[in-house]
């Protein structure tokens, strides 16, 4: 196989990976819940993860933030367990 085939390969491959995550609407019990704007800031350094858990429609969510340089929160991931406790 030609090599520029196996770059093209490669870069098709490749352009199916994302390092990026979707946008995540806060629920009812999350941080950011009903804050319009970045009106939530913390003293935790830039970069601290920050992890929040509750329960949401009868299923326990688990969610992480990250603390932004202006201090405010993203949130990150959400993990959803739909029994509680698990079993």
């Amino acid at each position: 196989m030609r090599p520029t085939n196996v770059a093209i390969i490669a870069l098709l491959a490749l352009s199916g990976c994302s390092s990026t995550t979707p946008n995540l609407e806060p629920l009812p019990g999350s941080l950011t819940y009903g804050e319009t704007g970045a009106t939530r800031k913390t003293i935790a350094a830039p970069g601290t993860m920050i992890q929040n858990r509750f329960r949401h429609e009868g299923a326990m969510v688990s969610e992480a933030y990250e603390v932004q340089p202006d201090h405010t929160y993203k949130l990150v991931r959400r993990d959803v367990v739909d029994t509680w406790p698990p079993n």
